[in-house]
């Protein structure tokens, strides 16, 4: 069965999409959904025979027969137009974050449930082939109890190729980058208890929000040391565990190991991944999220990004501008919300 997608937004990801989409052997994207007339024009190159092109969404959903939806327009349109598509009985998979907080979020999902429908987050770093490596590491307890990870990202990104609403938004490392590597941290260490963040912006940056983060996570027994950058001179990353019986350094392109008091670190063959999720973002994990689609549309099987998974990812999100805003340490539990996260909060591996 192929599936029959319309696709809302055409901004800088959701070209990419679209190539994806029409690359995929399960899915058709059978229409488009864009306000903007630039960025409409930019995508007709990309769009296959027959796809129809809308600039409101609610003309599309009228007259066009699909099974699913796929948004990629700015956050603050997700909780609606994703209601939107449900109402009219699809599923909907949305690109990160989810939403803007945890209330919205859980709006959406009790309407899906209400529906019978799934909401699918597009969180594709999680896999990764790297991040697929380190969590099967974990898994197979190869370092042992966990005591504390390291996770430093410096990117070179500039406001001026990233589209005008990103350069705009009070955090736009937290809501572009940050909330990618929260959901890894989720899927390696559990689930959070809170967080301390300050973010500040760069003195050469051409964003006007906070372009960089330094975070103090607290995962239980497990403590994690965050900061990325979104204004550094080029692309690095580097992540370190550290286990009672050896330590994991990964780029999130490599895998190493060493174990116990050895002086050497030596490669980790990398798990395999469907084709395409080898490669580095923009394309890498999108074959998984897409398989995770056409499963939750032919089969109704539960994604490993469900919304309710991911609400997990957003009430960090959240919590993590509370803390910067409000110069303290900010617990899960204040952001919960008593359907999809207990109050309580408690960690649970």
């Amino acid at each position: 069965m192929t599936i029959k997608v319309v696709q809302v937004g055409t901004g800088i990801r959701g070209r990419h999409w679209l190539e994806y989409l029409k690359a995929y052997p399960g899915t058709e994207c059978v229409a488009v959904v864009e306000p903007d007339a630039a960025n409409l024009e930019r995508a007709k190159p990309l769009l296959p025979a027959g796809c129809k092109t809308f600039t409101d969404l609610a003309s599309a959903l009228e007259e066009v027969e699909a099974d699913a939806a796929l948004i990629a327009s700015p956050d603050r349109l997700h909780a609606e137009q994703t209601l939107a598509c449900l109402e009219r009985g699809l599923h909907v998979m949305v690109e990160k974050p989810f939403t803007p907080t945890v209330a919205e979020a859980a709006r959406v999902l009790a309407r899906a449930q209400e529906l019978g429908r799934q909401v699918i987050v597009a969180e594709q770093y999680r896999f990764w082939a790297a991040e697929r490596t380190v969590k099967k590491l974990l898994e197979e307890e190869r370092i042992g109890r966990i005591d504390h990870c390291i996770f430093i990202d410096h990117r070179a990104m500039r406001a001026a190729n990233e589209g005008p609403w990103l350069a705009r938004i009070d955090y736009p490392q937290l809501q572009a980058v940050a909330v990618h590597h929260f959901d890894s941290m989720r899927m390696w260490f559990g689930r959070p208890h809170s967080l301390a963040v300050k973010t500040w912006r760069a003195p050469w940056s051409d964003y006007e929000g906070f372009d960089a983060t330094q975070a103090q996570i607290d995962f239980g027994s497990i403590q994690v040391s965050y900061t990325g950058t979104m204004s550094a001179p080029r692309y690095a990353c580097a992540i370190r565990i550290e286990g009672e019986k050896g330590t994991i350094w990964t780029n999130r392109r490599w895998v190493f190991l060493r174990r116990g008091t050895s002086r050497w670190f030596f490669p980790v063959k990398n798990v395999p991944v469907p084709p395409g999720d080898e490669e580095s973002y923009p394309r890498g994990g999108t074959t998984a999220l897409l398989m995770a689609l056409q499963a939750a549309v032919e089969k109704g099987q539960p994604a490993e990004t469900r919304g309710e998974d991911n609400i997990w990812t957003i009430a960090m999100l959240e919590a993590a501008k509370r803390s910067s805003a409000e110069a303290r340490r900010v617990a899960i539990a204040e952001v919960a919300d008593g359907r999809f996260i207990p109050a309580s909060s408690d960690p649970q591996r």
